[in-house]
């Protein structure tokens, strides 16, 4: 409690009623220049000040103490509550971050499966046999059938990524690979980052529900693959088969030209467990239906690996 000396009140004589132990005073430095007019300071009969003596008369007449914090107090309270803060946020943003990426990905869902509707209904029924049939030197419809589904999902630009992306469990920060597993370019107007590619006689769609800028930017947490099958209808890739390590290693006797395109994605990964850099190829199945890969009692969007 702050203590004013002898000259920091004048005390003025008149005593408060009720309070014959106290003379008026009115402080003369101090804090409490800046009261309005009434407000009077308590002084003990040795003429010593303190900071909780403040007080005024109501409009009746009757006294009525009001107690006032120095500039010290004030400080230490708003260093206590921006501690608290500091240790309280990262843990409520960080319950948030699911909740969000959800949201997100089902919004990405219904504009990808409304897109894919609306061109089946422009370029006729059989998009996969039109638009994803080898020639036997190129996929010659595939830039058809991509420009198609961009018009309907509003490409805006093109998406640049600065930093790393991940697959599914961080193992790997080089997770694209062979086979149509591609990096989104198409920058979206809402913010999102999507590719149409045709590959091994499929169309695949890719998308970044939440754009380059925003973490995690990791396959199958943020970043999403699904196929337009037979009945022209969107399907979200999903896992075949978790292979071991020892599994990925036997595969990689298949890869083409010592690059890691078949080993990498066999099985179209989506596990916590899984070391192959595709991994979360096969993780847009287990969001939609919001259950964990490895877990079948726990939630996907909960339960995404750190």
């Amino acid at each position: 409690m702050k203590k004013f000396s002898k000259k920091a009140c004048a005390c003025i004589g008149k005593l408060l009623p009720n309070h014959s132990h106290m003379a008026t005073c009115v402080a003369l430095g101090g804090g409490l220049l800046g009261f309005p007019a009434g407000v009077f300071r308590g002084c003990k009969k040795n003429k010593i000040c303190y900071n909780s003596d403040v007080g005024h008369y109501k409009n009746n007449g009757d006294y009525m103490n009001r107690f006032a914090f120095t500039l010290a107090e004030v400080l230490v309270t708003l260093g206590i509550i921006g501690v608290v803060a500091a240790m309280t946020m990262p843990t409520l943003i960080g319950n948030t971050k699911p909740k969000e990426l959800e949201a997100q990905f089902k919004k990405a869902h219904s504009m990808l499966s409304q897109a894919v509707v609306t061109v089946a209904d422009e370029k006729g029924v059989g998009l996969r046999k039109t638009f994803a049939t080898y020639n036997g030197k190129s996929y010659a419809n595939a830039s058809e059938i991509a420009n198609a589904v961009y018009a309907q999902m509003k490409v805006a630009g093109t998406c640049s990524y600065t930093g790393k992306v991940k697959n599914y469990n961080k193992s790997s920060e080089n997770p694209y690979v062979d086979l149509g597993v591609v990096r989104p370019s198409k920058l979206l107007a809402n913010g999102m980052c999507m590719e149409v590619n045709v590959n091994g006689g499929m169309i695949n769609l890719t998308i970044d529900i939440n754009g380059p800028k925003k973490r995690p930017n990791a396959l199958g947490q943020d970043i999403f693959y699904f196929y337009i099958d037979d009945n022209d209808t969107l399907q979200p890739k999903s896992m075949s088969k978790l292979y071991t390590d020892e599994e990925v290693e036997k595969l990689k006797e298949s890869d083409s030209s010592g690059v890691e395109n078949w080993s990498s994605q066999a099985g179209n990964p989506c596990s916590a467990k899984s070391n192959q850099r595709g991994n979360g190829l096969g993780c847009a199945y287990y969001a939609l239906i919001n259950q964990s890969p490895d877990d079948s009692t726990k939630t996907f969007w909960e339960n995404l690996p750190k």
